[in-house]
């Protein structure tokens, strides 16, 4: 494998994914996260934005190429695994327990933790989402999208991950709660926690993120700064076609 260099944090070289060995969906994606990034996937219906972060989380199966986490090979990681490495992934559906309480779904994923350190991660949970705080008792299916969105991410953060992947956390979200999704991980990423997201609601997303990747056909067409993105006029035909603008090239 490629050495990882020291800023880079998570990187796929050549990564070939999909459910069946001959259909890839991701189609030898070359990815590299830098340390405290906040990293925007976008791309067209299919593009595989879903597929590229469940396969580096180690739900999809791999066909081909490698993912690396700092220094450590992952590749052939199983998912539960990928936990203890430092990797945190909140999916788009059922990321929380409906029938616990909040304290109760913050105490179920601590488990995994020595402990010695359970009862001060979950308080630092508490401060990081203060509405999760006043809410403690309270059943998570009583919750609104958005503040299940930060459940999910509050649960992800007790592992004190290197990188946390979320796969379109404003996917059913009003306007208003999806405002609320970003800020709060705009404060996640200021403590220097690198994310990955997967977004469709692309101002939301180029508008939280330091840098961005737009993906086509399981392909990267794209990547840069975020800033200014949703401006280009080449991101607008690459949401109206399936084909990489002219002048976008990987």
């Amino acid at each position: 494998m490629t050495p990882v260099h020291p800023s880079v944090v998570l990187r796929t070289s050549a990564l070939v994914a999909g459910y069946e060995p001959d259909l890839p969906i991701v189609k030898g994606v070359d990815l590299a996260v830098e340390r405290g990034d906040f990293l925007v996937i976008l791309g067209p219906n299919g593009a595989g934005k879903s597929t590229l972060v469940k396969a580096i989380a180690g739900l999809v199966p791999i066909h081909g190429g490698t993912i690396a986490l700092e220094d450590e090979d992952i590749t052939a990681r199983a998912a539960h695994r990928l936990v203890g490495a430092g990797l945190a992934f909140v999916p788009q559906t059922e990321n929380v327990f409906t029938t616990l309480s909040i304290d109760e779904n913050l105490k179920l994923c601590a488990g995994v933790l020595p402990a010695a350190l359970r009862a001060e991660r979950i308080e630092a949970a508490y401060a990081m989402f203060p509405d999760l705080a006043a809410r403690r008792a309270m059943a998570a299916g009583g919750l609104s999208g958005g503040q299940r969105q930060m459940l999910a991410t509050a649960r992800a953060l007790l592992i004190e991950p290197r990188v946390i992947i979320l796969d379109e956390p404003s996917a059913g979200l009003s306007p208003k709660l999806v405002g609320e999704v970003f800020e709060t991980l705009a404060r996640v990423n200021a403590t220097g926690v690198t994310i990955v997201l997967v977004e469709q609601n692309v101002r939301a997303g180029l508008g939280a993120a330091k840098s961005a990747l737009v993906l086509a056909d399981g392909r990267v067409v794209h990547r840069g700064p975020a800033a200014g993105l949703a401006d280009d006029p080449a991101l607008g035909e690459m949401f109206l076609g399936r084909h990489a603008p002219q002048g976008w090239a990987a």
